[in-house]
């Protein structure tokens, strides 16, 4: 008998201790990769001359919190055509993250008649670039290297005066990158990229 007391008082110790109340107290928080997102357009047109004021930022930290930021960095100048940068930057408060965006501000008040919109194949590899107008005197163009590495980077031209074109230093998907000479013609088009991952001979391009 003194056997069975011992087992159901054993039982009853072990029932006791596995339903102890679970907690998470001391268990970490789950954080997030903090994120900028842009509010407005990540490509904003302005007349030569014209008044610019941005648009700001909304951050995400990394607990989630959501606040309003603005531009740690900005060379635009309205007074000269040309292709500028908007920069905000964060770093965490753990200081862990730097996180980063960009926005490009073009500046130009040429309205072309003629579009630049379209296919153009690079015979040297066979590969397609694809110019579209987003705006008077703005193009973004896809694959600006005409090569099989890089098909979806992006770049922008910005048409200064007429058919004058520029595409300074802007940050993509292969880094840093920028195309010099550019020049477009009724049947294809002809520049230059300046890319680590590139070479520095002249791209030429056909119409299709």
């Amino acid at each position: 008998m003194k056997s069975l007391y011992r087992l159901l008082f054993l039982f009853a110790a072990l029932s006791l201790f596995s339903c102890k109340k679970e907690t998470t107290k001391d268990v970490s928080q789950v954080y997030k990769v903090p994120s900028i997102a842009l509010k407005g357009d990540d490509v904003v047109t302005v007349a030569i001359g014209a008044a610019y004021t941005d648009a700001g930022a909304k951050y995400t930290a990394e607990d989630g919190t959501v606040s309003d930021i603005q531009s740690t960095s900005s060379n635009v100048n309205t007074a000269v055509a040309g292709l500028y940068l908007v920069n905000y930057a964060v770093t965490s408060k753990s200081g862990i993250y730097q996180t980063e965006a960009s926005r490009l501000v073009a500046v130009t008040s040429v309205n072309n008649p003629v579009d630049r919109t379209g296919t153009y194949l690079r015979a040297a590899t066979g590969v397609n670039c694809f110019v579209k107008k987003i705006a008077n005197g703005v193009y973004e163009v896809t694959n600006p290297g005409g090569a099989g590495v890089g098909a979806h980077t992006v770049v922008y031209f910005v048409e200064t005066t007429l058919n004058t074109f520029v595409c300074p230093t802007q940050p993509t998907d292969a880094g840093d990158f920028a195309v010099i000479e550019i020049n477009f013609t009724a049947t294809g088009a002809s520049w230059r990229v300046q890319n680590a991952g590139y070479g520095t001979g002249v791209r030429t391009f056909t119409k299709l």
